[in-house]
């Protein structure tokens, strides 16, 4: 009697805790949602404004679609890479019940089955993790749909702070209590939900480059953007990636397939087009790719940018489709960063930065379901130095006293400011639209006149009968080989073997697509030889720095800003340097497959890079890295008011121009590359009738010592940079502990010859 008397006592003791830790009963949707406001279309929404939640309905859960995070609200600094518009990748998610409470899981793509076998799918998933990305309490539920309070999840960061001490580690943090949800910019549609959230970051030490950009200098709010996506329709028909066109690409491993099969897989990023006449040759789509442009461009840019993304339209004529590309109006009040405005941005920063192409893709198959291309505004100001650059010193410029005397024959630029302008915005609108219908670069496509709009394309400024001509400065259209990556992503249905023949085509009539380790494989070049492009560059920098100077400054304007230009018109050569560095021991790189008739690697050809080699260390020459005093004693330190501009060359003179320093630069440019670890290990592996050998280049480094000593008081400090960066670099090679032992035990023998010769000259000329 007594146990059982126990027993009794210890249930009811027991009761009101297992009382307390069932759950409460879930109250009904209706009745919990009433006199919130609803928000109806693919994951429904209810605004609590008085308690600040956000509470999102979910009919279906288990159901599988898409997710992502963006920035509907940038920075505006270059310090950290977070800008209006900014996408984040498409993740594959699926809301799970679980108790109280719905996950939200991110699913794995990386390794996936590609058979209808269940079982074998099944081993695959259990293989590898998912990510709870979420877990939210559910605060009613009705007929089996489940509404949670998503408040905590959208207002948790996972965009910026990563960026943010990227530039500054452990600096900055968020303030949850001065974060909020922004009803105002969220939304629901058929196919997606859109929501918003203002989150705030704060710092005790912003870095110099966020001075301008935070208002009260150590706080930033900005506004983070998540998109709910709809799964597509199926019917999208994976296409498998060929490395021989550049485009990008979904990679995955295939562990079902068969050991005798690749097990990495790649699909590539293109959208989904379908001929509305599948007969015909050329066919408007059933459905086009709709692109909305920013209303707050400017009405010349406006114009050139809409003209320059429809140049795609004639590479899909090639695939056979009309008016593949639609433009519209973004509507008034609509973001970019909503699923259903794929378009282009106009995106400002403090300064210039970069433009990018965006897009989002399906991670199952490729399909591209939305992109975005953020223009940015500032470099039309870039492209304008550099015209200012190309104008004609006024009539008697006091500033001519030392200018080569050919420089008065010069004719000014066939090309008015704001033309040039505006051809170098159509060309990169054309470029950054062709990385949102999939394209990646093609660094080698000037090798074969303007081969494409997606290689990273200067000026190209020649000197014709006398005078500088920029008539043919930038493209007017896509080139050949972004009609063959156009007509290679989108033809629909195509066999194997019409695809294998459009590259046949291509490579035959010239068109490459080599590796980036390519000596083709350069920015900012022009023409197939890379030391006839940079002998064509020096010319025309000759003619720039002929004509730079006061006298091209317009009334009233700060002679300061000189400074901003300078180094467009001292380095222009830079990049046709660095394309003609990437000859000498180079090598011809194809994404050769086997028995397409591609040799896949030969090195360039031994007269190419011994006329490289002399076009780099013309760059050197005492009078080529001189400063001229009208120039030098012009470009003056900012005026009190101005920060110092970040296109100027740094200076140990207070802020006054340092023409040594600028000198090291240029000599610096040309010789470090070619004394790089990774170039003298492979000229260790040349020999002397095939290639340039790591020898011959440290003996041509050597020789800037054999030359008379330059005793023009302007000419011998510039002779002695050139000396000083080669012995520097010289040094720096022989103790890199990345140098290889071939390399390290020549460069070794260089300094050991140098110092000898040093040494026997020193009693009769110190210097």
């Amino acid at each position: 009697m007594r146990r059982w008397t126990l027993l009794v006592l210890l249930l009811c003791l027991s009761a009101p805790l297992h009382a307390a830790e069932s759950p409460t009963a879930t109250a009904n949707i209706a009745t919990r949602t009433a006199g919130l406001t609803r928000q109806d279309g693919f994951l429904p929404w209810f605004w609590d404004a008085k308690a600040g939640r956000l509470l999102i309905e979910v009919a279906r859960p288990g159901e599988t679609l898409l997710y992502s995070c963006g920035l509907a609200q940038g920075a505006g600094t270059i310090e950290a890479s977070l800008d209006r518009g900014q996408l984040g990748g498409m993740r594959l998610v699926r809301f799970e019940r679980n108790g109280p409470r719905v996950l939200l899981v991110q699913q794995q793509t990386a390794h996936r089955s590609t058979v209808a076998d269940a079982e074998r799918t099944r081993a695959i998933d259990q293989s590898f993790p998912v990510a709870v990305l979420a877990s939210l309490p559910i605060v009613a539920e009705s007929g089996g749909a489940l509404l949670v309070d998503a408040t905590d999840f959208l207002l948790r960061d996972a965009v910026v702070l990563p960026e943010l001490n990227n530039a500054q580690p452990g600096a900055w943090h968020q303030d949850d209590a001065r974060s909020a949800l922004r009803p105002e910019g969220s939304g629901a549609f058929p196919l997606n939900t859109e929501l918003e959230a203002l989150l705030t970051f704060t710092t005790d030490k912003p870095a110099d480059g966020f001075a301008g950009v935070l208002p009260d200098g150590h706080t930033m709010s900005v506004v983070v953007h998540h998109t709910f996506l709809k799964l597509p329709e199926p019917g999208f028909v994976p296409r498998p990636h060929d490395p021989r066109v550049g485009i990008f690409v979904e990679s995955f491993k295939d562990l079902s397939a068969p050991f005798t099969a690749p097990i990495d897989q790649r699909y590539i990023n293109r959208w989904r087009l379908e001929k509305r006449d599948p007969t015909a040759a050329v066919s408007e789509p059933v459905q086009p790719i709709v692109f909305y442009v920013d209303r707050g461009l400017p009405g010349p840019e406006l114009a050139t940018v809409r003209k320059a993304a429809l140049w795609w339209n004639h590479a899909f004529e090639q695939a056979g489709f009309r008016d593949a590309l639609v433009l519209r109006d973004l509507p008034v009040g609509a973001s970019f960063l909503d699923a259903r405005y794929s378009g282009i941005q106009w995106t400002h920063r403090t300064e210039r930065a970069w433009s990018i192409g965006q897009s989002q893709s399906d991670p199952r198959t490729g399909e591209i379901l939305h992109a975005v291309v953020l223009l940015d505004s500032h470099r039309r100001r870039t492209t304008d130095r550099m015209w200012r650059n190309l104008e004609p010193r006024a009539a008697g410029a006091c500033d001519a006293a030392d200018t080569p005397d050919f420089a008065a024959t010069v004719a000014g630029p066939e090309i008015a400011e704001s033309t040039l302008v505006l051809q170098r915005l159509a060309y990169l609108t054309a470029h950054e639209v062709g990385h949102t219908l999939g394209l990646g670069h093609n660094m080698a496509a000037t090798t074969f006149g303007w081969g494409s709009v997606m290689d990273y394309l200067g000026p190209q400024l020649q000197i014709r009968d006398g005078a500088l001509d920029a008539s043919d400065a930038y493209p007017t259209d896509v080139g050949s080989y972004d009609r063959l990556a156009i007509e290679w992503c989108y033809t629909p249905s195509p066999t194997t073997a019409a695809l294998e023949a459009m590259i046949a085509r291509a490579t035959a009539s010239g068109v490459v697509f080599p590796q980036e380790s390519d000596a083709r494989w350069n920015e900012y070049d022009c023409g197939p030889d890379a030391a006839e492009w940079l002998e064509k560059s020096r010319a025309v920098r000759q003619v720039l720095l002929a004509r730079f100077g006061p006298s091209q400054l317009r009334s009233h304007e700060p002679v300061y800003t000189l400074q901003e230009r300078f180094s467009l018109a001292y380095l222009y050569h830079r990049f046709a340097l660095n394309a003609a560095l990437a000859q000498i021991g180079g090598e011809w790189r194809t994404n050769a497959l086997a028995g397409d008739g591609q040799v896949p690697r030969q090195p360039v050809p031994l007269v190419r890079q011994q006329h490289a080699l002399d076009a780099v260390f013309a760059c050197i020459a005492p009078r080529e890295l001189q400063i001229p005093d009208r120039i030098a004693l012009a470009l003056t330190p900012p005026p009190d008011a101005f920060a110092p501009t970040r296109e100027r060359f740094a200076s140990s003179l207070d802020g006054a121009f340092d023409r040594y320093a600028a000198a090291r630069v240029l000599a610096g440019l040309a010789i470090r590359p070619l004394l790089a670890p990774a170039r003298a290990a492979a000229l260790t592996q040349t020999t002397a009738n095939v290639a340039i050998t790591l020898d011959q280049v440290l003996h041509r480094v050597a020789a800037l010592w054999d030359a008379p000593n330059e005793r023009d008081a302007t000419l011998a400090p510039m002779q002695r940079i050139a000396q000083r960066v080669a012995l520097d670099a010289t040094l720096d090679l022989a103790s890199d502990p990345n140098t290889t032992p071939e390399a390290r035990a020549l460069a070794f023998a260089s300094l050991t010859r140098l110092a000898a010769t040093l040494k026997s000259r020193r009693a009769a000329d110190p210097a």
